[in-house]
């Protein structure tokens, strides 16, 4: 079509509009399939909330796979553009399926990953269309909660197995930027209650780590005893270890994962490239404190709303 530029200006947004309208557009494929539990509550939860706000799209068709059925005939079945994995004993399964499929793996921590992908987490080249959105916070986020909980919190105790250990490179680069030292021990299962006393010596307040051969059922309330016995905090890494006896901590409700992970998949451009890194942490949380255990070890700051406006804010403004 041939354009008369003597023509009145206005009539250019038309014909810009029309050739804007007529251009291919590439737009994301919309299959996607969910791995889950059916047995797990915890995972059942999850899914319907992803499932709820995906179905916002008409576009987006789903499709359900319990984890008792993942093989390769399944997962191929319906050609899914994106996997969404809420089962971690379903991570090594898929990985050794070497399906090419991105897959975004949801509701595990980077500790219990890293035992099925040890490259990670960073593994962009060998592992390139495997995703984890992780329940860790993201060390600045914990680093910057510390430092609003007290000034006087200067030494960071942080106990790590060979699991886990891996994660402080990055903690302890953000650290030395805020003036904080890191006080790494390593440990084990076995000698973790040993080991707790010579932390809450050494140390200010105590940093976990979301890594179960530390923190479990069996341990954490020796764990607790012992750093109150010696006056010194935890930040915790879940409502329930917060409830037990940390002093407080930034957690994400399912609802705040669920939203986070269905806002990146609306996002995407190109299901094939979908994000830069191997690990996602958190968008959303919420700060929870232990009042209780704060009061005992005379501590004072702000509420848990005032904490949480505070980190939201310098995550913005980061």
């Amino acid at each position: 079509m041939l354009i008369n530029t003597h023509q009145p200006r206005k009539f250019y947004s038309v014909y810009l509009a029309v050739a804007l309208l007529l251009m291919p557009i590439p737009l994301l494929a919309q299959n996607l399939v969910i791995i889950s539990d059916n047995a797990s509550h915890y995972q059942t939860t999850y899914k319907t909330l992803i499932t709820n706000q995906l179905s916002q799209d008409p576009s987006i068709q789903l499709r359900n796979i319990p984890t008792s059925s993942l093989s390769t005939e399944t997962l191929i079945k319906d050609s899914p553009d994106i996997l969404i994995n809420l089962d971690n004993k379903a991570i090594k399964k898929l990985v050794e399926l070497n399906i090419q499929t991105t897959t975004f793996h949801a509701l595990t921590t980077l500790s219990h990953a890293k035992k099925n992908i040890p490259c990670l987490p960073s593994c962009r080249e060998l592992r390139p269309n495997h995703f984890f959105f992780v329940l860790d916070q993201p060390p600045a986020r914990q680093l910057n909660l510390i430092q609003r909980l007290s000034p006087l919190f200067k030494n960071i105790g942080v106990i790590v197995t060979h699991q886990s250990k891996d994660q402080l490179t990055h903690l302890k680069k953000i650290a030395a930027d805020k003036k904080l030292t890191i006080n790494e021990h390593l440990s084990n299962s076995k000698n973790v209650n040993s080991q707790i006393g010579r932390v809450s010596q050494s140390s200010d307040i105590i940093l976990a780590i979301a890594d179960t051969d530390i923190y479990n059922a069996t341990s954490l309330s020796q764990i607790l005893l012992t750093s109150y016995r010696y006056g010194t905090p935890i930040i915790g890494f879940s409502k329930g270890f917060i409830r037990a006896g940390a002093i407080a901590g930034t957690v994400s409700s399912l609802e705040q994962l669920a939203k986070h992970l269905t806002e990146t998949i609306f996002a995407l451009e190109d299901a094939k490239k979908p994000l830069a890194n191997s690990i996602v942490y958190p968008k959303y949380f919420s700060v929870i404190s232990n009042r209780n255990v704060a009061k005992s070890l005379n501590l004072h700051f702000p509420n848990d709303k005032a904490l949480q406006a505070q980190l939201i804010s310098y995550e913005f403004d980061k």
